[in-house]
């Protein structure tokens, strides 16, 4: 039995993404499957896992917007910039008011650029960092823009900094953690790190992993038509053999102007599910199939 969708999953820690993943694959008896950003093994929190022909809507999901909840640990450095690395460095941690700590928090906000830390998934000529560092190994990575979008600071004692940050993908908060730590002058390291969110996701929806089951886990099964966040058009057999064979097909009963050319909406039908792109032709709006998934038996 072919089975195809999400699964929001609130991640323990101790476990890598991929093995969770695979956990995940073998409750489903599924083959394919595949997470929505990676979190550390100290992580917790959301990870959503895309099973089946449901992988395929990756690359529609892996823009959305993160936030976390993050502990850091001021006045300790280690070689991964987390609680799980080598202390390396231990300084006084200043006396700092809250307000200083606003307006430093407040120059992390905004577009900035983050080097990725040699503990990490980004592989330097074929070969993940991670690799390179437990080998003693270290190169120069590369500098790559992010964007924060909020930092709201929850708690903040003689040296521990609770904040909830709002981030684009492939932000990395080990890094937050240690720059802030750099710009205090007492050095930090990221203590503890939990998704809350997830693109429209949140960590309320998850299923924690001691819950899930063989028995109950197609109940935590999120379908593919509700994956994504795009409007929807429901069609007749006719067309929706169309749009599966590759074709184009208008856009009916909805007119141009309310929608804009070269977006993307999702389309249900008997014979498949669908993401089209809306096209252009002659001034009026075409669907035309960006991914197809048939329906079994049709």
């Amino acid at each position: 039995m072919n089975i195809n969708g999400l699964v929001l999953l609130d991640k323990p820690p101790g476990y890598t993404s991929r093995q969770l993943t695979s956990i995940v694959s073998r409750l489903f008896r599924q083959k394919k499957a595949g997470h929505l950003g990676t979190l550390d093994p100290m992580a917790t929190g959301l990870l959503p896992v895309l099973i089946g022909q449901a992988t395929r809507l990756a690359p529609f999901l892996e823009s959305g917007v993160k936030e976390y909840w993050a502990v850091i640990k001021l006045g300790q450095e280690t070689d991964t910039m987390d609680s799980e690395g080598r202390l390396i460095s231990e300084s006084p941690v200043p006396s700092l008011k809250k307000e200083q700590l606003f307006a430093i928090l407040d120059k992390f906000q905004g577009e900035i650029e983050q080097r990725p830390p040699m503990y990490s998934a980004v592989k330097h000529q074929g070969r993940r960092l991670y690799e390179l560092a437990r080998k003693g190994e270290s190169v120069e990575t590369k500098p790559r823009k992010v964007t924060i979008f909020a930092i709201t600071l929850k708690n903040f004692n003689e040296k521990i900094i609770e904040l909830v940050v709002r981030c684009s993908p492939g932000t990395y908060l080990r890094v937050l953690a240690s720059e802030l730590g750099k710009t205090i002058g007492c050095g930090a390291h990221l203590a503890g790190l939990r998704r809350l969110k997830s693109g429209r996701f949140q960590v309320e929806q998850a299923v924690e992993l001691s819950k899930l089951t063989p028995e109950n886990c197609m109940q935590y099964l999120v379908p593919l038509e509700e994956i994504l966040d795009f409007d929807t058009v429901r069609v007749g057999d006719e067309d929706g053999y169309r749009i599966r064979d590759g074709n184009t097909i208008p856009l009916k009963n909805i007119s141009a102007g309310q929608k804009v050319f070269g977006s993307l909406i999702q389309l249900i039908s008997g014979p498949a599910f669908a993401i089209c792109e809306i096209i252009e032709k002659d001034g009026q709006p075409f669907l035309k199939p960006v991914r197809v998934f048939p329906s079994e038996g049709k």
